[in-house]
């Protein structure tokens, strides 16, 4: 091997020993604690993504971890109905992983402010002949191996705040992407729950309705010991024929609207909707007497402090606002310190027989380059423009987001206000209705009353028992959702407050 041969390798591993050093000096300040390979954040941007509070009580939630459930076999609660629910809806998972896309983009900006080092090895095989019709001309050759190695150093030392604007941007974005994670959240906890209270009340549909059916039976089975006995004609069991089978097609209905709940339900909690599911019942206390609230103007002020949709709103503009920053900051120089080793080996022309050496050479520099932007057609103050536009716009989403959450809250804060005061008289209202029933049935049966009165008072029991349903489901319906629109749902204070 020859001695140009020896110096290119020399400063061949030079260079490549210059790159592992440097390599090695980065790596442990970019390791963390992540183990996995897909999980591999130098940077530190995944500690930044927020989950809301209730994540904590439900194991391996969107993404974090696998979520494997068994076959619902045994009877579901609210909560194991909500586990479900944030691990299967797609809801949660698009959330969850826009939040992700958010923090990778916030690793990109800070990479951003870091040094670059590169490095090239470069090796080819050449030759080349050239040859002329003038005898007197020397003949000229190439045949050997080309090699080339290069290692290149480049950081942008000043920028007028651009890059920190850009980080700020990321940030905020991520703290926006998060919030509307926990907003995510928020809306499936609300919707399962809702189903959930709405499959009961289907259940206990099904259940007056069968009740209903008999009442109606044994009202028909008085009028026809009437009919039989000769106190009563044919019209009577008629009527009461009549009541009956009304009452059996209220609970084929009743049936049909339990199976929709079901299915509904099913769906939350990403099963297929014919998938049998048994419902525990939800240990809710009725109220006894009118509820104690705090004042609306307190409710209104926690939800516009702590509605996760406006602090998404809020971080928004912030990020708004660090865009026109970084936009006006690139228009402005950029100052970069730069350096770089090379060394190149390449064979050298032989001319006829007379042979040819190699050539070697090697070359470094370091300097610093200033980038003045002087002219770009004005493309700088558009975007500029453009910046300021969209910090005005999201001025305006946070307006409308603050109007949006006071409605939902005051809306809610009236319904269930008033539906507490309606599950009152609904159960007054069945006691009685239930007490006439009883006293029309007995006053049939002697012959007191007739047909008519009776069949009346089963159909006001009959309304009477839908009223008092209803009216519960109304009132469990919007502690859900003034909970929702204040922005903490909570699923144990739903069942026990």
């Amino acid at each position: 091997m020859s001695a140009d041969s020896h110096r290119f390798l020399r400063a061949t591993r030079l260079i490549a020993n210059g790159l592992l050093a440097a390599l090695t000096a980065l790596l442990p300040t970019c390791l963390c604690a992540q183990p996995r390979p897909d999980r591999f954040d130098p940077l530190g941007t995944q500690q930044q993504m927020t989950a809301p509070p209730v994540i904590s009580r439900v194991p391996d939630v969107v993404g974090m971890a696998p979520c494997e459930f068994d076959p619902p076999r045994t009877t579901l609660s609210l909560e194991d109905v909500a586990a479900r629910a944030l691990c299967r809806n797609p809801l949660t998972r698009r959330a969850w992983a826009s939040a992700q896309v958010q923090a990778a983009r916030l690793g990109e900006a800070k990479a951003a402010q870091w040094p670059t080092l590169s490095g090239v090895l470069s090796g080819s095989r050449n030759r080349t002949k050239t040859s002329s019709a003038n005898s007197w001309a020397s003949q000229e050759s190439y045949n050997g191996t080309a090699r080339a190695a290069e290692l290149a150093f480049d950081w942008v030392m000043f920028d007028f705040g651009a890059r920190s604007a850009e980080t700020r941007k990321a940030r905020e974005l991520l703290i926006a992407a998060s919030e509307s994670f926990n907003a995510a959240v928020l809306d499936v906890l609300y919707t399962s729950a809702r189903d959930y209270f709405a499959a009961l009340t289907a259940r206990a549909q099904v259940d007056a309705a069968r009740e209903a059916e008999s009442n109606a039976a044994q009202s028909l089975a008085a009028a026809h010991a009437r009919m039989r006995s000769g106190v009563a004609s044919m019209a009577d069991e008629l009527q009461a024929r009549t009541a009956f089978n009304q009452a059996k097609l209220s609970v084929v209905r009743a049936d049909s609207a339990l199976h929709e709940a079901i299915g509904t339900l099913a769906l939350d909690m990403g099963l297929t909707p014919d998938v049998p599911l048994m419902l525990a019942e939800a240990p809710v206390a009725l109220p006894e007497s009118a509820p104690q609230f705090d004042a609306i103007r307190t409710l209104l002020d926690q939800a516009l402090d702590n509605h996760p949709r406006l602090l998404a709103a809020r971080a928004e503009l912030q990020a708004a606002q660090a865009s026109i920053e970084s936009t006006r900051a690139q228009a402005l120089p950029t100052v970069r310190l730069q350096a770089g080793l090379s060394a190149s080996n390449r064979p050298a022309a032989s001319f006829d027989a007379a042979g040819g050496m190699s050539s070697t050479s090697r070359s470094n520099y370091v300097g610093v380059r200033v980038t003045i932007p002087f002219f770009e057609g004005f493309g700088s103050a558009y975007r500029i423009r453009e910046a300021r536009a969209q910090a005005d716009l999201q001025q305006a989403n946070i307006a409308e987001t603050e109007q949006q959450v006071a409605l939902n809250v005051w809306k809610s804060y009236e319904a269930v206000r008033a539906g507490a005061q309606t599950v009152q008289q609904a159960q007054a209202l069945q006691e009685d209705a239930g007490l006439a029933f009883d006293a029309a049935q007995s006053r049939y049966r002697v012959g007191v009353a007739n047909i008519i009165e009776l069949l009346h008072a089963q159909d006001a029991l009959v309304a009477a028992n839908q009223q008092r349903i209803v009216s519960v489901s109304d009132w469990f319906t919007a502690r859900l959702s003034l909970a929702a629109s204040l922005g903490k749902l909570d699923l144990g204070q739903i069942q026990n407050r």
